[in-house]
């Protein structure tokens, strides 16, 4: 063999293994922002946290706990246990419960382009336009927005699983042997068990997505692909049942929400962190949450098209990238119309028990796109040389890197919050800044509080805090909006102008009277209603917390 040769061979041999540990490496950017100390901002706030602090207390009823901290349970349309499950497991092994979630945040992002790049390359049969695929679909903007926007913990899971699902399913299409029904029904069981509505969506679109892609043997893969799917389903649900028929109630009322995606809106750059509503008023569109398609995902698939389609529809028929585009951009383009006002009167009756919005369909636009993208670098192999190729993967990272940037708060919570009132406000934290030891008569106690909005408060709030001794005489107390009694630049805070998830942190201070007992204080807190003064009850039905001085 000749030197050139041997070179040629060995230099093919690094690049076919290097696309693998690209496809790995390029979820880097994705995961940075996680390395940063503290929680993000998000519409859930820290209850990820606090619900993985609830499993740890609760282990031994793991097969009936659901993640309901500050939300109703719903089987269908919210998270499922698999994902606090797997945190726990590396909170056990030493992590703190804020390390634990960010953890699984990161391998949801490192998962999800993997397996993408694992099932692109199947259908491709190409790992450059495999690699391609795996970065749309891990910085598709939806899936940036709904880990740093949303904050939802189960979905970013679900989200690096449906590649998986979808790899296990297509096996189907070239083996009919048990083991392969078993991967297939296996990864609808952890789907279910992670987004039991998503999955049943999932289901729907990967039988449609193989009945059309699934080669000769469509109807036994498309037979088999059922079986898998509704085995793993039932099976899920299964699992589910303790819990089930521990609650109340199996779905939650008015759990959907008819926040319909405008068309203008998958265009448009619009970030913004405005709750989804239902209702589009124009004079906030600057507000608006990310439902857009992205320019990386949209502009590939047009120039895909037009590849595809350059020198005419015959030529295009023979291309063996034809069907995968056609099948996946009219996958995507019905998934959209479907998310419009227009088919309202759909969701009403069909899907609206599934999910909690409409828009969480773009996950599945976002596993089309990816397919279509990544069919461009067959249709033309000049794509296919690694300085081009590299100039088309940074696009997508680009394209959404000013969007990794959520603003965070430091705090790394080690027991369940302090209180929950009427179900609308948590009380996160409560540290006192000043005296550093004991109370004493004449002295000024200074507390900083952190608070989260389970939902949108519909009262506006006052905070009291009253220093008591032993005996429960009051010696000292104030009442004060959140955020009212710091630094003069700060207006008080209006807890009706929160927002579900949204964690605000002020500071009150309070002197105890100096003709009160030398020490023995603590502080009594609470909050009620402005309008009516009557204090509002936590979870336990008490209406006030005890605080404790720095011992």
């Amino acid at each position: 063999m000749s030197v050139n040769l041997r070179r040629a061979v060995f230099a093919s041999a690094n690049v076919n293994s290097l696309y693998p540990v690209l496809a790995l490496l390029v979820s880097i950017f994705a995961i940075a922002p996680l390395w940063y100390p503290g929680f993000f901002q998000s519409h859930t706030g820290y209850a990820a946290v606090y619900n993985l602090i609830d499993l740890d207390q609760h282990l031994g009823n793991l097969l009936t706990w659901i993640p309901t901290w500050g939300r109703a349970f719903d089987l269908l349309r919210m998270d499922g246990p698999l994902a606090y499950w797997l945190a726990e497991l590396f909170h056990l092994f030493g992590l703190s419960y804020l390390g634990a979630i960010k953890l699984v945040y990161a391998l949801a992002f490192g998962v999800s382009a993997y397996a993408m790049f694992v099932v692109a390359r199947r259908v491709l049969q190409n790992d450059a336009g495999a690699l391609l695929a795996a970065t749309i679909y891990l910085y598709f903007p939806y899936h940036i927005a709904l880990v740093y926007q949303r904050g939802a913990f189960g979905e970013a899971v679900a989200y690096a699983l449906f590649p998986l699902a979808l790899l296990a399913l297509r096996a189907l299409q070239s083996k009919a042997n048990p083991r392969a029904l078993i991967l297939g029904a296996l990864a609808m069981l952890l789907l279910t068990l992670t987004q039991a509505g998503l999955s049943i969506l999932f289901g729907i679109f990967a039988v449609v997505w193989l009945w059309f892609l699934g080669g000769n043997n469509t109807r036994p893969v498309f037979l088999r692909a059922i079986a898998a799917i509704v085995v793993g389903v039932a099976l899920g649900l299964a699992l589910r049942a303790p819990s089930i028929f521990a609650q109340a109630q199996v779905f939650a009322p008015n759990g959907f929400v008819p926040a319909f995606v405008y068309p203008f809106q998958f265009l448009t750059a619009t970030w913004g962190n405005a709750q989804p509503r239902g209702v589009f008023t124009p004079e906030r569109a600057g507000e608006e949450a990310a439902y857009q398609i992205g320019i990386a995902a949209l502009g590939f698939t047009i120039l895909a098209l037009a590849l595809l389609f350059r020198n005419g529809r015959a030529q295009a028929r023979s291309s063996p990238m034809y069907r995968v585009a056609i099948v996946n951009v009219l996958l995507a383009a019905v998934l959209i119309v479907s998310m419009t006002p227009w088919v309202e009167p759909l969701w009403s009756f069909t899907f609206g028990f599934l999910v909690q919005y409409p828009f969480q369909l773009l996950t599945f636009v976002g596993l089309s796109l990816a397919f279509v993208a990544g069919s461009m670098v067959i249709t033309d192999e000049r794509f296919a040389d690694i300085p081009l190729l590299a100039a088309l993967v940074i696009v997508p990272v680009l394209a959404v890197y000013p969007y990794l940037a959520p603003q965070y708060f430091d705090l790394n919570p080690t027991k369940p919050a302090l209180a929950r009132f009427n179900d609308e406000l948590a009380l996160l934290d409560a540290k006192i800044t000043r005296p550093p030891g004991v109370w004493r008569h004449g002295a000024t106690v200074e507390i900083d509080l952190t608070w989260q909005a389970l939902k949108q408060p519909n009262r506006d709030y006052t905070v009291f805090l009253h220093i008591v001794d032993e005996n429960g005489k009051p010696w000292g107390a104030t009442d004060e909006k959140p955020q009212g009694a710091v630094a003069s630049d700060r207006s008080a805070l209006s807890t009706l102008k929160l927002v579900q998830g949204q964690i605000v942190s002020d500071t009150h201070a309070v002197q105890i009277d100096l003709k009160g007992p030398p020490e023995g204080y603590h502080i009594r807190l609470g909050i009620y209603p402005t309008a009516t003064g009557q204090p509002a009850p936590t979870e336990t039905g008490a209406t006030e917390i005890r605080i404790e001085e720095n011992k």
